[in-house]
């Protein structure tokens, strides 16, 4: 018998998805087709590959290792053959978060198509981070970089800094003690921190100056960092905001830092691509060009 490449192909899918109903969606076929797929590749090497309980789904420690072999072979032969598909032009498919894409990458998306004309670059939504789909995008920028098998660029780490609107920097700036700032409404990202408590990153804010977050201040909540930067431009209060969640038309005329310190979030963001495609010219390029425009930042 000859090596069952449709039952890898379709092994990979399960791996990766866990779930054999969603690797039967992804693959446009049924979940039948694909159990039967998986034990002709088990009865092929007399192997378990994944272990079943319920509609829960687990690699064996022999699938695990199978896994991380293949996966870089066929990320390999699907990077090839787009190659030759797509002749000189270089497409690359870049998953973002939206906002990082919005506020951060895509003003600056003109000088990386003057310095790379022939790459085809397209930005896709990045719903969910560290899930990293090869045949749904090239490369990813994540805040959950994987262990093994991927390139990895370090883009920045994330720190917060107080941004307002114009109207409310015309009195605060002339504040020299920080916990004079819980005079104002305080504008907090719930996703700021892991924890996902409200007013986390307010909280942390006082505490690296010794201090406490007043029980009178009032603290609005939002659920996301692009929100808060919203509402601290139209002068709703004072937010702590990632830079790169700031362009730099709203740093001139609708959003000022504040003279104050900044803290760490948990997270850093990062650049990543299947080792298997490490001698693509158009991933190298674009993570160059990706770390020079944080560093220059």
């Amino acid at each position: 018998m000859s090596v069952p490449f449709r039952a890898i192909h379709y092994f990979v899918e399960v791996a990766r998805l866990q779930s054999f109903s969603r690797a039967a969606e992804q693959l446009h076929v049924s979940q039948s087709a694909v159990s039967h797929q998986v034990k002709l590749l088990e009865s092929y090497l007399d192997k378990p590959l994944f272990v079943r309980k319920g509609r829960t789904v687990m690699l064996t420690a022999v699938g695990q290792s199978y896994f991380q072999e293949v996966v870089g072979a066929l990320e390999l032969v699907e990077s090839a053959t787009r190659n030759v598909k797509e002749n000189d032009t270089r497409q690359v498919r870049l998953a973002i978060h939206g906002s990082l894409a919005v506020k951060w990458l895509i003003p600056a998306l003109d000088d990386f198509r003057e310095r790379y004309p022939n790459i085809d670059l397209t930005l896709q939504m990045l719903t969910q981070d560290g899930q990293f789909d090869s045949q749904w995008a090239d490369c990813f920028i994540t805040t959950q970089p994987p262990g093994t098998g991927y390139q990895r660029y370090h883009l920045y780490d994330e720190t917060l800094k107080p941004y307002c609107s114009k109207s409310v920097w015309a009195e605060a700036h002339r504040i020299t003690d920080p916990a004079e700032l819980a005079r104002f409404p305080l504008l907090s990202a719930i996703s700021a921190f892991a924890n996902g408590k409200p007013g986390t990153d307010w909280q942390r804010w006082f505490e690296k100056v010794s201090l406490r977050l007043p029980k009178t201040a009032k603290v609005h909540h939002f659920s996301h960092l692009l929100l808060a930067a919203e509402a601290a431009k139209y002068g709703q209060g004072i937010a702590l905001l990632n830079e790169f969640m700031t362009t730099e038309e709203e740093r001139k005329n609708s959003l000022f830092e504040l003279p104050f310190h900044s803290i760490r979030t948990d997270d850093s963001f990062y650049f990543v691509y299947p080792s298997s495609t490490a001698k693509s010219p158009g991933l190298e390029a674009l993570g160059d060009w990706l770390v020079t425009l944080c560093r220059n930042r």
